[in-house]
């Protein structure tokens, strides 16, 4: 049976690089009738924090991702992996290391002096057991390393084909540190074995971890488990996804008023040949397989994830929407009017202003500034409005262009800043009942008043 694990380290908020990753996983695991694993990655005890996995699981619930296990927390198996360390040195798969941090330092400038990649020497790797006991009883400390078989490592991904790597590409890398604590490539394989893990799916920063994965998996008598990679974000820049191309957490996207069908969406199509890209998760739970996926890079864009979300406003059922927003029952028809303009939840709750609020944009603003007759063509609809008359869009714009010998253009759009309080916005015929007469009324007062301020 199909078992996957998403494996955040609770070091910060879920980027959404990695909420790609366990959206991937869960519609494998689903697709496939399988089970996915939560395990948090916390063994860096001093950037680890309780509050960052309780986010991260948050966001995981907001993206409808659920799991079948866990959540499992690698600070609490410290006992487990320290006994695959003692199993492997007792296999003579691993040796105690006593060199010092000056000399692995020294070592480290020596290589890059070189043009070569820093590796250790392996001075301790031919250590005699008298040595080792000699070096102990002087109370000198010691990491765990493991013991290269140095032979090379093949693997076929199951989204970028067969991978050779040569024999010097694992090295005798720590696996205990001083302290006792795990390292990451240990505590992974040791988890991923003990938990059945049938298969890794991860973003391809971690390819070079595969080779050393699967020998510890070797060394200790396990099964790798199968291995895809798939490709990273990057900005337009071409550099991976960060702070400075504005948003990169999931939190952020929530913030701005990004659904969570559209966020999800648009990570599991990029990339990806799909017969059509507005789906819903259940949607792409049925249609995902790993080989539909690319290992090429995605460049991350902002304005097409827009364009999912758009899709995602104009089309959800209008009880759900109204959730969404945190809007009144009550608010239904003004949301139906204008959903097709908004871009996110927060520009649709910036919409809603039309309906309740004497308030002009600055756009709008500047553009009655700008035309001549702009106070007159006010003070008329004004009075259209008053004494309890409710005109049609039609006969109120019929009125304003027999007295206005404007082109329809500019007629529609002085109407729409005085009616909206906006320069864009859904048809005015459609928008106009919508909007109470006395909101009209004083938004045309505001820009009344603030002309006549600006000519003392």
């Amino acid at each position: 049976m199909v078992k996957v694990r998403f494996a955040p380290s609770p070091t910060g908020n879920l980027h959404v690089g990695n909420a790609k990753t366990a959206l991937i996983n869960y519609l494998f695991a689903k697709g496939n009738g399988g089970t996915f694993v939560l395990r948090m990655e916390d063994t860096d005890l001093t950037r680890s924090d309780v509050s960052y996995e309780r986010s991260i699981m948050e966001d995981l619930g907001w993206l409808g991702i659920t799991w079948d296990e866990g959540p499992y927390r690698q600070s609490e198996r410290t006992g487990i992996y320290r006994s695959h360390a003692q199993k492997l040195l007792e296999a003579e798969d691993a040796y105690k290391c006593f060199c010092t941090e000056e000399e692995l330092s020294l070592a480290r400038r020596r290589s890059l002096a070189k043009g070569e990649p820093p590796r250790y020497s392996g001075k301790c790797r031919g250590l005699s057991g008298e040595g080792i006991a000699r070096l102990e009883r002087e109370g000198r400390p010691f990491v765990v390393r493991f013991r290269s078989p140095l032979k090379p490592v093949s693997f076929h991904d199951g989204i970028r084909g067969d991978l050779f790597f040569p024999r010097d590409h694992v090295d005798d890398l720590v696996i205990l540190r001083q302290d006792g604590t795990p390292t990451y490539n240990l505590a992974v394989v040791v988890d991923d074995m003990l938990m059945g893990i049938t298969h890794v799916i991860r973003g391809g920063d971690h390819i070079s971890n595969t080779p050393k994965q699967i020998a510890l998996f070797e060394a200790l008598g396990g099964q790798p488990p199968h291995y895809a990679h798939h490709s990273l974000l990057i900005g337009a820049d071409r550099k991976p996804l960060s702070k400075r191309h504005g948003a990169t957490r999931v939190i952020d996207f929530r913030s701005m008023g990004i659904l969570s069908g559209a966020l999800a969406n648009y990570l599991c199509t990029m990339g990806r040949s799909v017969a059509r890209e507005v789906m819903d998760l259940n949607e792409l739970i049925q249609t995902f397989s790993l080989d539909s996926l690319s290992g090429s890079d995605n460049i991350f864009d902002m304005e097409k994830l827009l364009w999912f979300n758009r899709e995602h406003l104009k089309h959800m059922p209008i009880e759900r929407l109204l959730g969404e927003a945190g809007l009144a029952g009550s608010q239904a028809r003004p949301v139906l009017a204008v959903r097709e303009n908004a871009s996110t939840l927060e520009e649709l709750k910036e919409y809603m202003a039309v309906f309740d609020e004497a308030v002009l944009k600055e756009d709008a603003l500047a553009y009655l500034g700008s035309m001549e007759r702009a106070g007159q063509m006010g003070r008329r609809v004004k009075e259209l409005l008053g004494g309890g008359r409710t005109p049609s869009f039609e006969d109120l714009a019929g009125e304003l262009k027999q007295q206005e010998p404007l082109k329809r253009k500019d007629l529609f759009m002085v109407l729409r800043a005085f009616i909206t309080g906006r320069t864009d916005g859904p048809p005015l015929k459609d928008i106009f009942p919508l909007i109470p007469a006395d909101i009209i009324r004083r938004r045309i007062d505001v820009y009344l008043d603030l002309m006549h301020k600006n000519e003392e």
